[in-house]
């Protein structure tokens, strides 16, 4: 008789133990799940370097909000001065030009989820000649709702865009036909 009271005592201890532990483990979980929902429905705002398609030579800055939420008071800071310089090889670059105005410089009041802002920065010579090889590091800040949330920082640079295509777009080329045909024509 007294075994089985020392082993049903022992289950009992060892089935509060397992029980404890997995209420601890499930409290863990809804934690981590309550975290993650809101990150979904959080704004996530980015600012990268792109080639922009349509135009040959021509790199971009983008700002896009990434994320599921609305994003509110976005400002931005950069590393170095943000200027804009074209120039289609070595020769041809012109003097660059600082960004005094729009986004980078005043901020966004609100973007939305899949917003984006597009600002022309250059072609890749007459960036290269006022960066180098250097990665720009812009710190982008902004409220969801009335929480400040943490700072994204983004790197954007001209040397990656080094021997990438810089061909004219299809639909340019188009144009171009077109314009020559009706040249032709008159």
């Amino acid at each position: 008789m007294a075994i089985n009271q020392a082993i049903t005592s022992l289950s009992a201890i060892t089935l509060a133990f397992l029980t404890f532990f997995l209420a601890k483990y499930t409290k863990t979980l809804a934690i981590e799940a309550k975290k993650t929902r809101k990150q979904q429905s959080e704004p996530h705002v980015i600012v990268t370097a792109v080639h922009d398609f349509e135009r040959p030579s021509i790199v971009m800055i983008v700002i896009k909000n990434i994320g599921h939420g609305l994003a509110s008071n976005i400002s931005f800071k950069a590393s170095k001065n943000i200027v804009k310089a074209f120039g289609t090889d070595e020769k041809s670059v012109g003097e660059a030009q600082p960004i005094t105005g729009g986004p980078l410089v005043s901020g966004i009041p609100t973007l939305g989820p899949g917003e984006t802002r597009i600002i022309d920065w250059g072609q890749y010579y007459g960036l290269k000649k006022v960066y180098g090889e250097a990665e720009l590091t812009v710190d982008c800040s902004f409220y969801f709702g009335e929480v400040l949330l943490p700072t994204v920082q983004c790197k954007i640079d001209v040397e990656s865009f080094a021997g990438t295509i810089a061909n004219e777009g299809l639909r340019l080329r188009g144009v171009k036909a077109l314009e020559s045909i009706a040249q032709k024509i008159k």
